[in-house]
This record gives C-alpha cells, sequence and structure tokens, in this order.
C-alpha cells in the first residue's frame, strides 16, 4: 500500500510539471499542451497492453521495467526541453513517458480482487482506493507547486520521477505482488473488452470522463471570467475533498447487493451532483454546487471496479480494469477538447451545460445495462 501511495503522487503532478517546465523552455502553451496529450494519449493506448501482460506475465515483470523506463523518458524530456529540442522530439519523449507509466492502481486492484476473498471487505478495499486517488489529485500537484517554487518546473518533473519510480519498486518488490500470478484468458485484440456488458461499461466510463473534462475546463473558465483564475485550484480541491468524504462513507457501509445494481445508482448520483453547475451565479455560489458535485465521484470508482470483480472472466481482471482506465482519459481529453470550444467565447455555464449532459449519459447507459451486467454477474 504504501508503494502505491507514494507512487499515485505524480498521477496529475506530472502532467503539470511538464506543462509548466515546456511552457518556461518553449515559450508556447501550445508546445506543452501537444508534449502534455502525447504523453496522455501514449498512456491510454499502453494500459490495455500492460494489463495483458500483467495477467499474462505477472505483475513484477511488467513493473519492474516500467520503473527503470518512465523515469528514464521523463529526465530525456527534461534533457529535451533544456536543449532546444524540436516539437517532434519533445512530443516523441512526451509519448515515451506516458506509454512507460506503471499500471500500479490495476495491478492494486486485481491483487485485491484476488487476496480479500469476502466481497463486503473488497468494496471497502475499492472504495478506500477511490479515496487515495483523490488525495493523490490534491497532494501530488501541492507537493509539485512547492518544488516549481523552491526550484524549477524541470527539478519538478524529475522529483515525480523518482516519487514514480520508488514507489512501484516498493510495489513491485513487496511478497503479495512479486507471488501473485494471473491466468490470461483473453481472446482477441481487444481481449474483455470485446464484450458486450464490457462495451457498455467503456461507454459510461468514457462519458464520465468527458463530464470531468468538460467540467474541469470549464471551472479554469468561470473562475476567469469573474476575475479570479487562481480560485479554479481551491475549486476543483474542494470538489476532491467531497469525492473523498463520499468515498469513506461508501466504504463504511457493507451493502449486500450487486455491484450490477449499485454501480447504475452512482451514477445517477453523479449525474445530480453536475445538473446545478450551469446555475452558478459566482465564485461563491460555485462552491457548494462544487461539493455537491464532487460525492458520487470516489463512490462510482468504487462501485465500476467491484462491477469488473463480477463480470469480467477469470484472468483477464487487470487488462479490463486498464480498459475502463483508458476510456476514462479519453473521455477526459474529449470533453476537455470539446470543453474548450465551446467556453472560448466566455460561456463558462455552457460548458458546465456539456459537463451535466455528458454525466446524464452516462447515468442512461448505466440504467440501460443493468439487465446485461446482473445477468453475467
Amino acid at each position: 500500500m504504501i508503494g502505491v501511495i507514494i507512487g499515485r503522487l505524480p498521477i496529475a503532478a506530472t502532467s503539470l510539471a511538464v506543462i509548466l517546465m515546456v511552457r518556461g523552455e518553449t515559450g508556447s502553451f501550445a508546445v506543452a499542451g501537444a508534449v502534455d496529450a502525447a504523453m496522455a494519449i501514449a498512456a491510454a493506448i499502453s494500459l490495455p497492453i500492460e494489463g495483458r501482460l500483467v495477467d499474462r506475465f505477472g505483475q513484477t515483470a511488467v513493473l519492474v521495467p516500467c520503473c527503470v523506463v518512465n523515469p528514464i523518458a521523463l529526465a530525456c524530456l527534461v534533457l529535451g526541453a533544456k536543449s532546444g529540442g524540436s516539437v517532434a522530439v519533445l512530443c516523441g519523449l512526451g509519448a515515451a513517458c506516458g506509454a512507460a507509466i506503471p499500471p500500479l492502481g490495476p495491478c492494486l486492484r486485481t491483487l485485491w480482487a484476488t487476496v480479500v476473498g469476502e466481497e463486503k471487505l473488497r468494496q471497502t478495499a475499492f472504495a478506500l482506493d477511490a479515496v487515495l486517488i483523490e488525495t493523490a489529485f490534491i497532494v501530488g500537484p501541492l507537493g509539485t507547486a512547492l518544488v516549481v517554487s523552491a526550484a524549477s518546473p524541470a527539478a519538478a518533473v524529475l522529483a515525480n520521477a523518482a516519487l514514480g519510480g520508488i514507489g512501484t519498486v516498493i510495489f513491485a518488490t513487496s511478497r503479495a505482488s512479486r507471488t501473485w500470478r494471473g491466468s490470461s484468458s483473453a481472446r482477441g485484440w481487444l481481449g474483455p473488452a470485446g464484450s458486450r456488458v464490457m462495451l457498455n461499461l467503456l461507454g459510461v466510463e468514457l462519458a464520465i470522463g468527458a463530464a470531468i473534462g468538460a467540467m474541469e475546463l470549464s471551472t479554469t473558465a468561470f473562475a476567469t471570467q469573474h476575475g479570479s483564475p487562481s480560485a479554479s485550484g481551491a475549486l476543483i480541491a474542494v470538489q476532491a475533498f467531497a469525492s473523498m468524504a463520499g468515498g469513506l462513507w461508501y466504504g463504511s457501509r457493507h451493502r449486500e447487493s450487486r455491484a450490477a445494481e449499485r454501480f447504475p445508482r452512482t451514477c445517477l448520483a453523479l449525474a445530480i451532483g453536475f445538473a446545478p453547475l450551469p446555475l452558478a451565479g459566482s465564485i461563491g455560489g460555485l462552491f457548494p454546487l462544487m461539493l455537491l458535485s464532487g460525492f458520487a465521484f470516489a463512490p462510482s470508482s468504487a462501485a465500476v471496479f467491484a462491477l469488473i470483480d463480477e463480470i469480467v472472466a477469470p484472468g483477464t481482471a487487470t487488462e479490463a480494469t486498464s480498459w475502463i482506465t483508458m476510456a476514462l482519459i479519453t473521455g477526459v481529453a474529449i470533453g476537455s477538447g470539446v470543453g474548450g470550444a465551446v467556453v472560448g467565447g466566455g460561456n463558462a455555464d455552457v460548458g458546465y451545460l456539456l459537463a451535466a449532459g455528458a454525466a446524464l449519459t452516462a447515468a442512461l447507459i448505466a440504467a440501460g445495462s443493468r439487465r446485461g451486467w446482473l445477468a453475467v454477474a
């Protein structure tokens, strides 16, 4: 657990540090955004591949090479930026960084699904995992900001590279991770994602990701339009704290219902939380709405991974979890891109409508898929 906590701190922080570093060295947010996008796309593509390799060869065999390649790639990105590398070179290095991100989250969730025999305890474990992710999204960027102010963005990139490598080594060398063995039964290049029940689940996560991406970008635009760009960080942090509270509440309660029944409910709660966001008229009025919108995040995340535990074929859990993460990342990228287009003219409320619509879409897909999930659970 300690290794995962350390290794996850760079989840959001590395992206921030890379953007600040590339922007500082090239003077262009466009180049910084391109490099960050290359990292995200490569990470999304590589995650299912890494997941299948983990299911087939074990966790240590995949995590150890990743924890070597990823820090080296980040160090090379720093050198490339400092030496005036071309956009193509920087994007290529960024893609290498993203492709080698260690799949700590999928590996930990698979371990819990394997070693925690009681289903009620697994619910709590998945909820705790969701809370830890929110913690990383709060602590990681704050730590990066401190390193940037005390040293430089390049130092922050290297610090995140070190944290990711150290955390992965601690986890990969633990007895539980070393002795875990998968028995991959994946068929076809899509593997577990080729089944209808998983495709429906990927659709839900894609829509949730789009809602998150549009919401985050709209929040930045809203704060800027109201004369306080720095307030966007506080607004996102408030939402993350609400998610942590929701995750702790969800994890403390034991439920007899199946995850196939709980997940659509959490998606509906997420949609209800997003619905009032377009009504915010001021930054002060947006804070309580961000609290409301964040409460269902961690419960939804916990429920989806419990659902995977119920519906996927034995030996494919890591790859299935990686597909879910890929869908979420892709959705965030789509939501950010479309959201940026609609708020560009100063219409943050339209961006929030987009986010609310995406969240509602996720809830509708989940509700329509419930019967199919229950049939295979």
